[in-house]
């Protein structure tokens, strides 16, 4: 018995495949922290940002997005650049009351958002 492809074939393979499944892990989780993200504004929601390998401090007072449509389609545009796997993809919002909100100040999200987002995920794609 052979193989029917090359071993360099296979981990070329394995390789996109990891990647793949990362991007699709990735904008899971990305769609459920906006989807459950808290509105009045929309600043909130429009201060998700989305890095790949790196962190950022980023934020705007007058980035709004209510709808979380055009925060969605950012993320996803960095997500879809990812070209290996096992990189550190960072899903993060640093706005100055990014923390309350997480912590249940919002009757809209009284458990949160990344936590509620990251179980969610965890949930579907397991550990």
């Amino acid at each position: 018995m052979s193989w029917s492809r090359s071993l360099d074939g296979f981990a070329d393979q394995v390789e996109k495949d990891l990647t793949q499944r990362q991007k699709e892990i990735a904008v899971y989780a990305l769609q459920q922290i906006i989807f459950g993200s808290p509105v009045d504004s929309g600043t909130f929601k429009g201060n998700h940002r989305v890095t790949v390998n790196g962190v950022t401090g980023e934020y705007s007072l007058s980035m709004q997005d209510a709808n979380g449509q055009r925060t969605l389609l950012e993320g996803m545009q960095v997500i879809g650049s990812i070209s290996q796997p096992f990189g550190t993809v960072t899903i993060q919002n640093s706005l100055p009351y990014s923390e309350a909100l997480e912590s249940g100040s919002s009757q809209q999200a009284p458990a949160g958002v990344y936590t509620v987002a990251f179980n969610s995920t965890v949930q579907r794609f397991g550990r």
